[in-house]
């Protein structure tokens, strides 16, 4: 009765082979019916694959609840790395945090004794025979497993896990992009991400703080000389233009340093009236109209030292852009008043050259909140973040896409509608819309998420639409 309960856990996605047996073949991301069709099911107890690193504890489980495998084998594809994670599990075990040593985001279920872990990760080999798929080398590998015939341990079932709240989750750690018209909303999702994204780490003032690492925030069409006020800021008008009074003048007052006085006054030096604008008037294409803030020669030893490192002033077309490089970033708490500051200093380079406004990008290297202002920081975010989603147009252009003669045609446009060129995918092929989104990605077509989205669900109708005869018609649902 027991053997029929049993595996406990996925059983109507595993393959049984016999149960007899004291291995078990785990093929990954390969599907595993493409590996056993040629292997004597008598080789093994059971055969199933591991998509996720969360699925090893599902695998300890029902080892642990039928206490007679010995033999683990692993084979097949590791596209998310849950196979290197099992490995690691058998070979290194976990850390005191139930984390398997070595892995990222690869944990083991704490309702599970570590006692019990070092009973199953002394009894049972595992063998790493990852990246194979040939049926025969996996046919020699499990029959070099030898049988014991007794159990290792006395059958257990433990309870059901609970899953624990993420506080951070998981990202790329390296260079977000934030885009929006005005300060107030790229602020508003500068603070979401990194209260959802950013790491815990000391600040050196002894407190904590949670950080991301190169957050770029670009700001097309907000005036500094009319601030557009949201709610949710924690500064006033007044504040705003108190900040940016400062930031136009050389003195410093009482202040260590300000930004004002390194820009207007340093060392002697007006780099906006002696530096950056006699740059720009000179060659409008020159790269070193260049502002710098921190003084290698003090600062890296001071106390303090400037935060805003570095500004460059460019032009394209007829616009000025201003690019600011921030080494750390206090982000709840300094941001906004500082892109306000900058757009002002933006707006004064282009009134002086008699050019537009551009983009104001601000690169803020370590972009971090302080503990005493997370709280503050999340109600901001839960009250005010946007509940529906407006879709930007790429700038990269925009795609028309029809079905005709069994072929997917995608045509690329400019924003302006200029024709840049076009694509052709034949839509009988399997897979034929994948086929054609990795054409477009290998062509560098799409920027935006919200675009790539709506291009995939576009393309897998055109595919039912070419392999069912329906007719296909861009941005409608089909008829059947």
């Amino acid at each position: 009765m027991e053997n029929e309960k049993w595996p406990r856990y996925f059983k109507d996605n595993l393959v049984l082979g016999n149960l007899k047996s004291e291995v078990v073949l785990v093929t990954l991301w390969t599907p595993v019916k493409k590996i056993i069709e040629k292997i004597d099911k008598n080789l093994f107890c059971l055969a199933g694959q591991l998509y996720s690193k969360d699925g090893i504890n599902y695998i300890i489980r029902n080892f642990l609840s039928h206490p007679t495998i010995y033999h683990l084998v692993v084979c097949g594809q590791d596209l998310s790395g849950s196979g290197r994670a099992l490995v690691d599990f058998f070979k290194k075990g976990i850390d005191q945090d139930y984390n398997i040593i070595d892995n990222s985001f690869a944990s083991i279920h704490k309702e599970i004794p570590k006692e019990s872990l070092e009973i199953l990760r002394q009894n049972v080999k595992i063998m790493d025979l990852i990246g194979i798929r040939e049926p025969k080398k996996i046919t020699e590998a499990l029959k070099a497993c030898q049988s014991i015939r007794k159990p290792f341990a006395t059958a257990q079932i433990f309870p059901d896990h609970k899953e624990e709240k993420i506080s951070i989750f998981p990202s790329e750690q390296s260079v977000f992009k934030i885009k929006d018209e005005y300060i107030g909303p790229a602020w508003l999702r500068l603070l979401k991400i990194i209260l959802k994204f950013g790491i815990i780490n000391k600040s050196r003032y002894g407190n904590e703080v949670r950080e991301l690492f190169n957050i770029v925030a670009v700001i097309t069409d907000e005036n500094p000389l009319k601030p557009k006020i949201f709610p949710f800021f924690q500064v006033d008008k007044k504040d705003i233009e108190k900040y940016q009074k400062n930031i136009m003048k050389g003195g410093k007052g009482d202040e260590i340093y300000t930004y004002g006085e390194r820009l207007w006054g340093y060392k002697g030096i007006n780099q906006i009236e002696e530096v950056i604008l006699p740059y720009l008037k000179k060659d409008q294409n020159d790269r070193a109209a260049l502002g710098i803030t921190f003084d290698m020669t003090y600062d890296h030893t001071a106390p303090h030292s400037p935060c805003l490192c570095l500004l460059q002033a460019t032009t394209f077309k007829d616009k000025i852009n201003l690019t600011a490089y921030f080494r750390s970033h206090a982000i709840f708490s300094g941001w906004v008043l500082n892109a306000f500051g900058l757009r002002r200093l933006q707006y004064y380079i282009a009134q002086k050259l008699s050019k537009e406004v551009g983009f104001l990008t601000i690169f803020s290297n370590c972009a971090h909140i302080y503990d005493n202002e997370w709280k503050t920081a999340q109600k901001i975010v839960e009250k005010y973040s946007l509940q529906q989603f407006n879709y930007p147009l790429d700038p990269r252009g925009y795609l028309v896409i029809t079905a005709e003669e069994n072929k997917i045609a995608v045509k690329h446009y400019s924003p302006q509608g200029q024709f840049l060129q076009e694509f052709f995918q034949d839509g009988l092929t399997e897979k034929a819309a994948i086929k054609m989104y990795h054409k477009l990605i290998l062509s560098e077509v799409v920027s935006e998420i919200s675009h790539a989205f709506d291009l995939g669900a576009e393309l897998q109708k055109a595919e039912i639409a070419i392999k069912n005869n329906l007719k296909y018609t861009q941005d409608r649902e089909l008829i059947l």
